[in-house]
């Protein structure tokens, strides 16, 4: 049932506002109500809003009729209509802009006033149906993330409604804004696309289909999709474009998301299968088939063929059915072959996928293979325990076979041999051959050790040239003197390599359980001991471990550690002996020797420094060192007494392999200020045998200005030849040949051949540890001759050097 229709009237003079009542009471409307201010009809609208409104334009109050007509909150769609004797262009155009629903002139009849109402009621009817669809049509719309939208080619203006004002999704209004404002929005990439689209739909007059992005306040993209139709105009209206746009982010997200997926799916390395609840195959990707080996035409609808029933006991299918019952995944490694019989390691994991009640709907199993993880750990255990070179086994192996060997002679009572073997000069092969040729040396010396072992045997490579020998259930010392006698033997044989005629020599070392050690550890450590015994004794031998071995080593290492720390606390000093003339009366240089203050043992020499110098890898240091001080104190001698002396320094075989030794000497020369003609440098004989790179240091020594000697000449096996190509300056004859003269023939014969041929060579000579009169009596006559020893000065510390001359001009 219509309630009755409402009609509120705003007229401030109460006798137009009575009589006005009357009229439309008279013409049936029996529900109105009368307010003279605007601000009271607002009121009551907001308390009970009106069907309808008939509104005197001049009234009293802060607002008159129109400014209380644009008040009326315009959701409430209340039609206005204006009572006024006014009618002025001015009156008219305010009242326009309020979107009245009718204007009576006063005075007018009741028939006039009833058909207004009623017009006004039906308008208000149809708009009211008009916003309702609209709003539907916007909710839809909205629902759908779409919007409509139009386009006037001509004026390029815009009319959208909805998502196509980009985030007015919720207004049914529609907005115009220029064309090319709208493309600003759009990405710049896809602009120029959005453009041609537009072309073409205006030359064309066909649907078009776009896909771009969007710009947001908040500059963000969206993914609109817009599709429409061209519209051609006639005389009256213009060429339209009129179509639809909606929101496809959501779904391209998604798109893209399903896509990314589907790449996965499809290109991960890792077999994937959809399996239905009784775990059969539904789907399989690419990586599947190639691990496996499989077709499809073997492989959909049927269970994985790995864990089919006749590959594992029932036991198996129980646990798996009752581990993805209960914890919805399970995962095995299986070892299996693929459909062409190769063996292949799989790692399976099967994983129970459910809907959103919980209910299973299928299973997603993954199948890594892992079988060439499994071939890389097998061979990294090999390698963990056998040399990569010669597949011996390595140290690790070896001490655990030892460990055994050790295990199994306890209860037999036997002992067990270790025979450490060192490769003799196995440095030199690597330097003057390289490294590749060392390794063929290795792989030919383990092939000849094991030659002459037995199956039982153990042989191991330790590292470099280092082998291991265990034989158990040895009788006695003589069957491992035979052993390593057998191994010398066989590795002593020549062979050819890298175009060179080769033999190999060892130096072994032996120690036995339990009469040595009872550990493996030590047993090894022992016979490594006893290996440096035997190279001690000239090498191409074997030695067994003895106590006086370990002594001998602790002694070493004590003694390394002492050195370097009296290195570093300048503990070490020179001694210098001095060198005279013929006559003995004159100085004429010194030799610089090494001593050690050391803080318990007192002055050690040289034989208590170099070995261990050497062998501890301290002599470049050292060596370096004396250089230094021998270097500074000649010169500080040159500046307290002007005494221009010579200095001699002896230098180690490992100084003058180091490259750039003689810019190590220069560089000491000049910290000093020495000048070099007052530095001679003293080399061995055997440290010029064959040496190449010994023999270019000498002329690289020589360009910088120093002297050369050859120390101890006589005891070497030096080539003539050699000698005089050599930037040799002086001969130093041994003390051993010195000794004899004068009434040892044989030793005057030898000397007397040197000095002829030092003559002939035109060398200087000077004559080492001359110690009497009588040897004195004999070499003064000698031309050019220079002397050294215990009758003239022995060594002493630098302070003392020219009390020492002066005491020497005693000497007739």
């Amino acid at each position: 049932m219509r309630h009755p229709v409402h009609i509120m009237i705003v007229e401030d003079e109460r006798i137009i506002a009575l009589h006005l009542r009357k009229q439309l009471e008279k013409l049936g409307y029996e529900r109105t109500s009368v307010h003279t201010q605007g601000s009271d009809a607002l009121h009551a609208i907001e308390r009970d809003p009106p069907d309808i409104i008939l509104m005197d334009i001049r009234i009293d109050g802060d607002i008159d009729g129109i400014e209380t007509a644009a008040g009326i909150p315009p959701n409430l769609m209340i039609p206005v209509i204006y009572l006024s004797a006014h009618s002025e262009d001015a009156t008219l155009a305010r009242a326009q802009k309020t979107r009245p629903y009718g204007f009576l002139i006063k005075p007018f009849s009741d028939r006039e006033l009833h058909a207004t109402i009623q017009m006004a009621l039906e308008r208000r009817i149809a708009e009211l149906a008009l916003r309702e669809a609209q709003q539907r049509l916007s909710l839809a719309m909205t629902a759908a993330q779409m919007s409509c939208w139009e386009i006037d080619v001509e004026t390029r203006q815009m009319h959208s409604t909805g998502l196509g004002n980009f985030g007015q999704t919720h207004e049914t209004e529609t907005v115009t804004e220029d064309w090319d404002a709208f493309l600003d929005r759009v990405a710049s990439e896809d602009r120029d696309m959005v453009r041609k689209a537009f072309a073409y739909a205006v030359r064309n007059g066909d649907f078009y289909d776009v896909v771009f992005r969007t710009l947001t306040a908040d500059q963000s993209y969206r993914w609109l999709r817009a599709r429409g139709k061209s519209f051609s105009g006639d005389n009256n209206t213009p060429q339209r474009i009129v179509g639809m746009m909606q929101d496809i982010t959501d779904q391209r997200l998604t798109k893209d998301k399903l896509r990314e997926a589907m790449a996965v799916y499809e290109t991960t390395q890792d077999g994937i299968l959809i399996l239905d609840p009784d775990l059969n195959i539904t789907n399989a990707n690419r990586a599947y088939y190639r691990i496996t080996g499989q077709s499809p035409k073997t492989t959909l609808a049927k269970p994985p063929y790995f864990i089919a029933p006749e590959e594992f006991p029932a036991e198996f299918y129980s646990e798996l059915f009752l581990t993805l019952r209960n914890r919805r995944h399970w995962n095995r490694d299986i070892e299996t072959r693929s459909a062409q019989g190769t063996p292949i390691s799989l790692a399976i994991q099967i994983i129970a996928v459910e809907d959103d009640e919980g209910e299973l709907t299928h299973f997603v199993a993954i199948i890594s293979d892992r079988t060439a993880i499994r071939q890389a750990e097998q061979e990294l255990h090999y390698l963990a325990q056998y040399d990569g070179l010669t597949s011996l086994p390595n140290r690790l192996l070896a001490t655990d076979r030892l460990n055994r060997a050790i295990e199994r002679s306890e209860t037999r009572g036997s002992m067990v041999a270790c025979l450490f073997l060192d490769i003799d000069g196995f440095k030199n092969i690597n330097d003057t051959l390289g490294h590749a040729a060392g390794d063929q040396v290795i792989v030919i010396a383990s092939t000849r050790i094991k030659a002459v072992t037995n199956r039982d045997d153990t042989v191991s490579r330790l590292g470099g040239d280092e082998f291991l020998i265990i034989r158990e259930n040895i009788q006695n010392e003589a069957a491992a003197s035979t052993l390593a006698s057998k191994i010398l033997h066989e590795l002593q044989r020549p062979f050819y390599i890298v175009g060179h005629e080769m033999t190999l020599s060892a130096s072994i070392g032996i120690s036995l359980y339990p009469d040595n050690a009872l550990s493996p550890q030590d047993l090894i450590r022992l016979a490594d001991t006893a290996m440096y015994a035997a190279k001690d004794r000239g090498r191409r031998t074997y030695a067994f471990y003895e106590s006086k071995m370990t002594e001998h080593a602790t002694h070493y290492l004590t003694r390394s550690l002492e050195l370097r720390r009296g290195l570093e606390n300048d503990e070490l000093v020179l001694y210098y002996q001095p060198q005279f003339d013929a006559t003995g009366q004159e100085m004429v240089g010194v030799e610089a020797l090494l001593r050690w203050n050391h803080p318990v043992h007192g002055l050690l020499g040289p034989g208590e420094i170099i070995p261990i110098a050497e062998q501890s890898g301290l002599i470049v240091e050292i060596g370096n060192w004396v250089i230094r001080e021998a270097c500074t104190q000649a010169r500080r001698w040159q500046d307290q007494y002007d005494a221009k002396i010579r200095v001699a320094v002896n230098v180690s075989v490992r100084q003058m392999q180091l490259p750039g030794f003689a810019q190590v000497v220069e560089h000491e020369l000049n910290i000093s200020g020495l000048p070099a003609e007052y530095l001679e440098i003293e080399v061995t004989e055997s440290m010029i045998q064959d040496e190449d790179m010994m023999i270019q240091t000498l002329h690289e020594l020589r360009e910088v200005g120093v002297s050369l000697a050859i120390d101890d000449f006589g005891t070497g096996y030096s080539c003539l030849r050699s000698i005089k190509s050599l930037p040799i300056k002086r001969i130093k004859i041994d003390r051993a040949f010195i000794k004899g003269i004068p009434n040892n023939k044989d030793d005057v014969a030898v000397v007397d051949a040197m000095l002829a041929m030092v003559k002939a060579l035109g060398l200087v000579v000077t004559a080492e540890g001359v110690e009497t009169r009588a040897q004195h009596e004999y070499l003064r006559d000698i031309k050019d001759i220079e002397l050294q020893g215990f009758l003239f000065s022995k060594p002493v510390p630098a302070d003392q050097i020219f009390a020492s001359k002066i005491a020497r001009t005693k000497i007739s």
